[in-house]
């Protein structure tokens, strides 16, 4: 494995790494697992962090290909953000055992579950692999999809950066409070639409949507994977589509990592509206930013059921 090519180097480099921040270095190191949690930690971390995310954007977010540059990253990162829940675990302990970096070690300031503090959707019955290959006993994961995920995200990230540079504390402060007067102009825009999406239903391929259709009190009646992480099979197939029929679902909601294949066939049985939307930054072209990429998502939605948007 490529990984593995690089950790006997970097044990090397780790072992002289301090555990204390040298005040002298120019800009903190952040490494995120996904371009929202980047994309937020340059908005509070301004000109002091340098900042790499792992995933791209388009990825399934708990099979992530990792690179070589990015366990150099990790070998020199202050702060590490996850975004917790089970959602990287089947890569990330591997990643960070192998970059050998104690300032990002479990327990460590610079270790930021980012998950901590938040109230997630509940997903029950997953608790072995009989239930699915992708297991979140404790809660939906996909927080960063959820128009009230950027205000925590932006606090946790806060809190970790504050933590690791204290003496830049006030700059950091600064930075978070403008980006949450941005926050408060979003979401009166955001409850706007959701207000005139409550009512309507969806067919998901995954539940990576449900924190925002919960918002929009959109309800998901199936989803295309019979069990989280499980390709659909023809029979589920065939099954979701009769109950489409059978309660007028006009929106399959997909994202970019799904299985396209098998969800525009539903879409074609169905006769739905195939909706692909970007499960985090950088997933289109139109999802720059997280504030961004929710003004996406919900003039994506709004457009998909008719709803119309009436420019401030």
């Amino acid at each position: 494995m490529r990984i593995h090519m690089l950790t006997n180097a970097l044990i090397a480099l780790a072992a002289f790494a301090p555990l204390v921040r040298d005040a002298s270095v120019d800009r903190i190191m952040v490494v995120a697992t996904i371009p929202d949690l980047a994309d937020i930690a340059r908005e509070v971390g301004g000109d002091k962090v340098e900042v790499k995310s792992i995933a791209k954007g388009r990825e399934n977010l708990h099979s992530v290909r990792t690179r070589p540059s990015d366990l150099v990253a990790l070998s020199r990162a202050e702060v590490f953000l996850e975004m917790g829940l089970s959602m990287e675990h089947a890569w990330v302990p591997r990643l960070l055992l192998a970059a050998r970096n104690k300032r990002i070690e479990l327990g460590k300031p610079g270790f930021v579950n980012v998950s901590e503090g938040w109230n997630p959707i509940l997903m029950q019955g997953q608790q072995s692999r009989r239930d699915g290959a992708d297991l979140h006993p404790r809660g939906n994961p996909h927080y960063n999809l959820d128009p009230a995920g950027g205000r925590h995200m932006a606090d946790r990230i806060l809190e970790a950066l504050v933590a690791v540079d204290p003496s830049s504390e006030a700059y950091y402060e600064a930075r978070h409070a403008a980006y949450v007067e941005r926050l408060d102009a979003a979401e009166a825009r955001w409850k706007n639409i959701e207000e005139k999406l409550a009512g309507n239903k969806v067919v998901t391929y995954h539940r990576d949507f449900t924190y925002l259709n919960q918002a929009c009190g959109i309800e998901e009646v199936a989803t295309l994977e019979p069990k989280p992480g499980v390709p659909p099979t023809a029979r589920h197939i065939a099954s979701v589509v009769k109950t489409m029929r059978e309660q007028d679902v006009r929106v399959i909601i997909t994202a970019a990592w799904s299985n396209s294949r098998q969800a525009r066939k539903a879409a074609k049985d169905s006769g739905a509206l195939l909706l692909e939307l970007p499960a985090m930054v950088g997933g289109t072209k139109e999802s720059t930013s997280w504030i961004a990429m929710m003004d996406h998502l919900h003039d994506s939605l709004a457009a998909a059921f008719g709803v119309r948007i009436e420019n401030e």
